[in-house]
Formats: structure tokens, sequence, C-alpha cells
């Protein structure tokens, strides 16, 4: 087959621009010279959208902030959310729409785990990182798949440490627990965490699941006071809380609480009204700062943000959450380099070794390590107020 002298000025041509010429070399999917791509999925519509307005409200704000700053090495963050109604198979279209008009860098800050699962094979398929999922769910790093990476303590370990707190902290070594769990994937995960905890202390634990959308814990309370239970530990939202202590107030039944950390919010205090102050001994697993007195850097920032934008909400720790988790994402970015690849994007966020955002708990990630929390912060109830326990972070010593 004979090469046509066109062919030949083509195919010099193209060697030209890529020994002489570095910056007109083909670039990344969703990154130009200016402007780089964010897809995030969270809901804004449907049964949680405050939740995923609270965190992608708090992402954008820093973003905002980030490119008012000039970017990450010169390029803007174009940060593009979905509305998946927190349906599986909504956040399925949205990606496909993310990765295929939009063609986004990658995926950040989705909201729940079905979703993420579902959506997963999908940017496996075309090497896109799914960065920073907002769940604590075990499955999201465990075991560690290539392009998924996981900032927040899993629900097992929050479950392991709740009862480790008990018996090393507290010094209580034959506690009576109840484990009470919404019966599904998170619910599963402390549950899990419990019983690991629980086999090593060598203690029973009373296993008690209620359905989503459950109103009514008359017989999970009385079942606790019928076998004398001492502490529950319970995995909750924000509704359901209040409604176990009032019922337990009901039954003059006084346990020590442990909240998961989606039960550390002002709400559940407010919901609880007086039952609050019949409930004296209330803990919780914190995933974050104790933002009201914790005075770091990262949350002097969100609120020099708040008060330069006019905007934003410091007290909810949603906002918070997703403020923070677009500082790890560009963290991730500044050393990832100017040449920004995904591939680079993966080998920069596998040299995060306790990277401290100053506002959630250390993350360590590795070539074989995506589940990037290790620690919690042990909360308490004081005053109608959640408290930080501790200055630092809480690890645990207990094998799975």
């Amino acid at each position: 087959m004979s090469i046509t002298r066109r062919t030949v000025f083509l195919i010099a041509a193209a060697i030209f621009v890529l020994a002489f010429c570095p910056g007109l070399s083909l670039a990344e999917v969703g990154v130009t010279k200016d402007e780089i791509k964010i897809g995030g999925i969270l809901d804004q519509s449907g049964p949680i959208a405050f939740m995923g307005k609270a965190v992608s409200d708090g992402s954008k704000m820093y973003f905002q902030y980030i490119n008012d700053k000039g970017g990450v090495h010169g390029r803007k963050i174009n940060y593009i959310v979905e509305d998946d109604g927190y349906q599986p198979p909504r956040a399925v279209q949205a990606v496909k729409k993310l990765t295929s008009r939009d063609q986004v860098f990658c995926i950040f800050s989705v909201l729940g785990s079905a979703q993420c699962n579902a959506m997963y094979p999908i940017l496996e398929s075309q090497g896109i990182p799914l960065v920073l999922p907002a769940t604590q769910n075990q499955d999201m790093g465990v075991p560690p798949r290539k392009y998924l990476f996981l900032g927040d303590p899993t629900y097992t370990l929050q479950g392991k440490i709740a009862l480790e707190y008990i018996v090393e902290d507290k010094g209580i070594k034959s506690p009576k627990v109840a484990c009470i769990f919404q019966d599904d994937t998170p619910g599963h995960d402390w549950r899990n965490g419990v019983r690991i905890g629980a086999r090593h202390y060598g203690l029973d634990v009373l296993e008690l699941p209620f359905k989503r959308g459950s109103v009514d814990f008359g017989s999970q309370m009385a079942k606790c006071k019928d076998e004398g239970v001492t502490h529950v530990l319970a995995w909750a939202l924000v509704r359901e809380p209040g409604i176990m202590m009032k019922e337990a107030q009901r039954l003059n039944y006084k346990p020590t609480w442990i909240w998961a950390a989606p039960s550390l919010s002002k709400k559940v205090l407010e919901l609880a009204g007086d039952a609050l102050d019949f409930n004296s001994d209330i803990y919780g697993t914190s995933i974050w700062s104790d933002a009201a007195r914790d005075k770091t850097p990262s949350l002097q920032l969100v609120q020099d943000c708040i008060d330069k934008y006019g905007w934003g909400n410091y007290d909810e720790p949603l906002f918070l959450y997703g403020f923070q988790s677009a500082m790890t994402l560009v963290e991730g970015l500044n050393r990832a380099g100017k040449d920004l690849t995904r591939e680079g994007l993966i080998k920069a966020f596998e040299t995060f070794d306790n990277y401290d955002n100053g506002i959630l708990a250390p993350i360590t990630w590795g070539p074989n390590k995506r589940a990037g929390g290790d620690s919690v912060k042990m909360f308490e109830v004081k005053d109608g107020e959640w408290h930080a326990m501790q200055q630092g972070w809480r690890f645990t010593t207990i094998k799975d």
C-alpha cells in the first residue's frame, strides 16, 4: 500500500505538534485550559432534599471561593448538579447525562450508596472516578474499587467504637446492650460493627430492626425495658430518635443512648422536646469536628465565606459536610498537577496519608485502600446541644 505525500505531511505535522507544542496536546475529558467540569448527583426534590441541597450548597460555596482565587492550576471549577430524587434509576440516568452530554471529568459527592452502586459499572467502564460519595456505608470502600474513593468513616467503624466507648472509656464491663437499626444497608453496617464489638468483649446484643419510615417504636422500647437493657446503640436519621426517646420517657425507661452520625443534628434534639431532659445520657459517634467549639482554620474559612457571599448556614452540619468534601476534592486536583488526567487524580488521592481538612475525620487512601476515614469523635448532649468530648480523633483497637 503506497503512502501519499499528503499522509506523510499529516504525520510529520502531528509529530511536530506533540514534540514542540505540548500545550496543544490532547486534553482529558472534562478538562480545558481554563475549566474543570465536575458532576454531582444529589436529591434536590425528593424525600431527603433538605440533605442534598445542604450538601451541594456547601460544595458550591467552596468551589466559588476557589474560583474567585483563580481556580485550580488556573482552571475554574464548573460544578454541575443533577437531581435524582433519591431514586437509583434516576441517578443512573443522571450519570449518563453528565458523562455523555456534559462530559464531566469526574463524579463527586453522590448522596446514597444504592445510587453509587447502580452507577459504578458505567463509570468503571469509562475510567471515571467517583469521588467522596456522601455516605458512610462499608461497601463503598471495602473491598476497594479502583475508581471509588470513600472519605467518611464507615457505619461499621462507628458501631464498633460505640461499644468500645462503653466498655473502655466508661469502664462498664458488662453492659446489657440493644442495637436498634433501620433494616437496610446503612443500618446493617452499624449492626455489624456492634456485633464485632460485642464478639470482642464477649457480650450479647438484643437486635431490634425497624422498617424505613417507621413512626412507632413502642415494641422496641418495651422490649428493651423488659430485657433490662442499659445501653441502646441506634442507627436512625433525624425523625426517629425523638420518637424513640419520647416513647422511653412514656415507659419511664432511662437507658444510655449512643446514636450513629446521621442523628447528630440540632433538629434531632428539637424533635425530642422534653424527653431530652428525661433521657440524660445521650452520646453519638461524629465524623466531623465540633463546629460550635472547635477552632480550626477551615471552620473559620466557612464563616468567612458565608460573611463574604451573604448566604449559607454554618449551623447546618450537612452544609459543612459539603464544604469540606469540596476541599478534599480540590486538594486532590492540586496534587494531580497542571497536566490533569483521571489516572493522575487517582494517583494523587493515593498519596493521602492522614490528610486532615480541618472538618472531617482525617483521610488515608492508598493503592489498596479506598475507605479513607479511620476515626470518629465521641459527642454528648449537654445543655440541649451536641458537644465533642475530646479534642482529637478516636480510633478503634478492635479487629474485624
